[in-house]
């Protein structure tokens, strides 16, 4: 199992670098498949996604294909990222996307075979999905909102919560106060990364990229 756990995609070199050390292939060289669908319940401008999507191209050079889950039955998903190196799931609303996952399939697709088969990069609400999720009160004190999609956990793929876009300007209550709170409440572990930095999983070695990632 190859993770790749990020608040923002392949922002920097070293994290390119990090992604090519993963997979074991040059950049150039390294396909990927694209699920967008996170952002779609979130309003507001998505300069953010434009941006994502251009870092990627910038640094990998291989095929990039987006696919859809609501458009494609779970056959059809598998034979769509057959080709790639890499699942790149973006960010958006994490509940959202783990509905989503589970009413299409794809949550047992990647528990019987994709993450065994493939690299996997979350990028915010896509790294949230594979671990543990923190209450909903918990959720709305960092990062807003009060959708409910039903969602009483995450994958639990990796046994802690991720917080991505720790220390943002964007979000002001995403800082080491709250995390401590959270974390006394919640009583899970807690990795809160920033936008420049990724946890790598390489089947059972994690490391950090961009420094070390604040952990309670």
């Amino acid at each position: 199992m190859k993770l790749f756990l990020s608040s923002a995609g392949i922002r920097t070199q070293e994290l390119a670098e990090a992604l090519s050390s993963l997979i074991g292939k040059p950049l150039e060289d390294i396909s990927i498949a694209v699920i967008n669908e996170a952002s779609a319940v979130e309003p507001g401008d998505k300069t953010w996604l434009l941006n994502e999507m251009n870092d990627l191209r910038k640094y990998v050079g291989g095929e990039i294909d987006f696919v859809n889950l609501l458009a494609l039955n779970a056959n059809e998903v598998k034979a769509r990222v057959a080709f790639a190196d890499v699942i790149y799931v973006v960010g958006g609303n994490p509940d959202y996307l783990l509905y989503l996952y589970e009413k299409t399939g794809f949550a047992r697709s990647l528990r019987d075979t994709l993450l065994n088969e493939k690299a996997y990069i979350g990028s915010s609400a896509g790294s949230m999905v594979l671990g543990r999720r923190g209450s909903t009160n918990e959720y709305q004190s960092y990062y807003g909102g009060d959708r409910d999609f039903g969602v009483a956990d995450y994958l639990g793929v990796v046994d802690f919560v991720v917080k991505p876009h720790f220390g943002s300007s964007s979000l002001p209550r995403n800082h080491v106060d709250i995390l401590l709170k959270a974390s006394a409440v919640e009583q899970q572990s807690i990795y809160a990364i920033r936008d420049d930095q990724a946890i790598i999983i390489d089947n059972e070695t994690v490391s950090f990229v961009g420094g070390d990632v604040y952990k309670v």
